[in-house]
């Protein structure tokens, strides 16, 4: 499908602006896309205005994911001084005018998110990685299952907060070198 008409950033982010009104808290320009800050309670609404808006629809889901904030898992003040420790990330991108969008989504206190496959069906999979990867809940997720690790795998390999096994502290059973594999996979 060709390009309708190529938004200028600076057009473009007035018509974010003018769409999506109080939905959004931070609405700005961030290298040429469009970032918006949202509470997780107007993501659907954002999400559906940025696709069905007039001269902006967004209509190509990119990707989602989130972001740990925390310093090192919350050590050295971390988490517990943050605005919001954890964030969700989705780019949006409108294929006839040329608008790439950023959804910032704050987390606070709970990692709960409401989900966005209603609007993108391509969400689906994104939404169960992050949530296995780094624990947050897609409210509305018809199904939350482990696309990666063992149903019983304890912890969200993601965070900052998760400590990574060592050869030191656990065996390694794949030992590649002769030294190595003498050694017991250390």
């Amino acid at each position: 499908m060709p390009v309708i008409e190529k938004v200028a950033p600076e057009q473009a982010l007035e018509r974010v602006r003018a769409e999506l009104g109080d939905l959004a808290a931070d609405i700005n320009l961030n290298w040429g896309h469009v970032d918006v800050r949202c509470e997780p309670q107007n993501l659907q609404q954002v999400a559906l205005r940025l696709r069905d808006g007039k001269g902006i629809e967004c209509r190509f889901f990119t990707f989602l994911s989130a972001v740990d904030w925390t310093t090192f898992g919350g050590e050295e003040g971390g988490a517990a001084e943050l605005p919001a420790p954890y964030e969700v990330l989705i780019h949006l991108y409108s294929p006839d005018y040329v608008i790439h969008v950023n959804i910032h989504v704050p987390l606070k206190e709970e990692l709960i998110c409401p989900t966005t496959s209603r609007v993108f069906g391509g969400a689906l999979w994104h939404e169960r990685e992050a949530a296995e990867m780094f624990g947050i809940f897609f409210e509305g997720h018809p199904g939350l299952t482990n696309l990666y690790l063992p149903e019983d795998f304890e912890g969200h390999p993601l965070r900052k907060s998760f400590k990574l096994p060592t050869r030191i502290i656990k065996e390694w059973p794949g030992a590649k070198d002769p030294g190595e594999a003498a050694a017991g996979g250390r």
